[in-house]
């Protein structure tokens, strides 16, 4: 065992006296206002010692800190500190998305995208109209599905397209979104807004491989797409690793010939860089002329965004794709942290009529209704795009532990469970080993904010739904007092 792991077994490992705290005492401790902190500090119980002590190391206040742990049986110790405190989660909010999603769109929900034309091919391959390809907010459409989409098209006898490839977004109904305002990285694809017609996330893959010898990181990119050109390799520095990203220096002022100014570190290894820097049409555009071309088809129009008309019953669906179900859609979004997933997942919950776009104010109203049957008090949830990257999202603890309960309970509970990383084995939780593999833990991390939430199971074999929040400088210390929180409840 390494010392790193080792120093989790020891915390996990230290004896710990129950403490039973009352249910109803708890739930007056409500910080909306500074009295309401002042009062909550005198009548606050006494956390259990390890919590206690990693909150002291950590130097987190109490008044920033919020806990809710319950059993998921009728036995067991319950334990809740400021739990009705609504507090910003970040990805920790997922659960929340991927909860409503399962339960008012079902397991099963896929959705399609389609070529749609308006006449079929004639005998020589040839559509002599425009080609419109309809997206309905499929969360995730990989390269290699968008890929067999073409293929699709290519297969059905299509050979050469005179018009131009028509976008139609309409599907979602959405402002105008400024992938640099959250935190100024624009081009990293987790800032992305919602698309109705979102291909690979936008984005390109790199891969990043060191070569000490030559003195250079060589730069491969996966697929290559014609029109996209990337220089061979980047220098060497003897830095180390912790901002690599920065530290190559990229520069996206011609986006289809970008540029790295920096250097890579060799003690870094090989990475994985995904980067974008193409508007959506722009994207489609340099990404299906290359796959077309490919695909031994001819075409010299452009990608134009636009709807398909409203008398198009007689209009000839050429080729589908299918997206994979939500099931597997919940798991990578979960596992991964995947914020484009979940924006995309979090406006399908929108109930709106057959025709009519999806939007925020309808999928908001979704979740807040669903969350009502739960009995969630409108306080201690607000929910802003579904992935946690906001500082408007609000969750109280108590609200967490009680979609967590009602999950457990429900007939999606193994779809929902194995949706979330497990400690020390995979996700974002795979290099935290902490109660390593006894613990379902969805984290969430922005600057300011630190949470978890999931389930841990006990050492005696007992179930516990837990979620935790500290919202404050000194969140980005507090991994520590997370850990301190799940082995707590392991070593129950």
């Amino acid at each position: 065992m390494s010392r790193k792991n080792g120093t989790f077994a020891r915390v996990c490992f230290v004896r710990i006296e129950v403490v039973k705290f009352s249910v109803v005492a708890l739930s007056f401790f409500i910080f909306f206002s500074p009295a309401g902190q002042a009062a909550s500090k005198k009548s606050a119980p006494s956390l259990p010692a390890p919590i206690q002590k990693a909150l002291n190391s950590c130097k987190v206040p109490k008044g920033d800190f919020s806990l809710s742990v319950i059993p998921l049986s009728d036995k067991g110790t319950t334990l809740k500190f400021n739990s009705t405190a609504p507090r910003v989660p970040a990805s920790s909010a997922k659960v929340i998305t991927s909860a409503a999603a399962l339960q008012l769109l079902g397991p099963a929900k896929v959705w399609t995208t389609r070529f749609i034309s308006a006449e079929e091919p004639d005998k020589n391959g040839v559509l002599s109209g425009d080609l419109y390809l309809v997206g309905h907010g499929a969360p995730s459409m990989t390269i290699e599905r968008f890929w067999l989409l073409v293929d699709n098209l290519r297969a059905r006898g299509v050979k050469e397209i005179k018009g131009n490839i028509i976008a139609d977004r309409s599907h979602f109904d959405v402002a105008p979104h400024d992938p640099f305002a959250f935190d100024g990285e624009g081009n990293r694809p987790y800032n992305l807004g919602p698309d109705a017609l979102m291909v690979n996330s936008r984005s390109f893959f790199i891969k990043i491989r060191p070569d000490k010898e030559a003195g250079v990181a060589y730069l491969y990119p996966e697929p290559r797409i014609a029109g996209v050109k990337l220089p061979e390799s980047i220098p060497l520095s003897k830095e180390g690793c912790g901002a690599w990203r920065k530290q190559i220096n990229p520069d996206f002022s011609n986006p289809l010939k970008p540029a790295f100014k920096g250097k890579f570190p060799l003690k870094c290894g090989p990475k994985d860089y995904f980067y974008t820097s193409l508007s959506a049409d722009q994207y489609l555009q340099v990404v299906f002329a290359d796959m077309w071309k490919k695909a031994g088809g001819t075409w010299k129009g452009k990608v134009v965004q636009g709807k398909l008309p409203e008398d198009s019953d007689d209009y000839k669906v050429l080729a589908s794709s299918y997206s994979e179900p939500l099931t597997k859609l919940v798991y990578n979004m979960n596992k991964y942290s995947d914020n484009i997933i979940a924006r995309q997942l979090f406006l399908a919950l929108a109930n709106t009529q057959k025709d009519e776009p999806k939007n925020l104010e309808g999928a908001r109203a979704a979740v807040y209704e669903w969350a009502a049957s739960l009995r969630i008090p409108a306080s201690s949830l607000k929910i802003d795009n579904g992935s946690g990257l906001s500082r408007t999202t609000a969750v109280s603890t108590d609200a967490f532990v009680t979609v967590l309960k009602h999950m457990w309970n429900s007939p999606q509970m193994p779809e929902f469970v194995s949706s979330l990383p497990i400690s020390g084995v995979d996700g974002t939780m795979r290099k935290r080993h902490v109660a390593q593999g006894n613990a379902h833990i969805k984290t969430g991390y922005i600057q300011n904010v630190r949470s978890i939430a999931g389930y841990v199971q006990t050492k005696s074999g007992e179930r516990y739904a837990v979620a935790a929040i500290v919202n404050g400088p000194s969140a980005i210390n507090s991994i520590p007092v997370m850990d301190a929180v799940i082995c707590w409840v392991y070593g129950r």
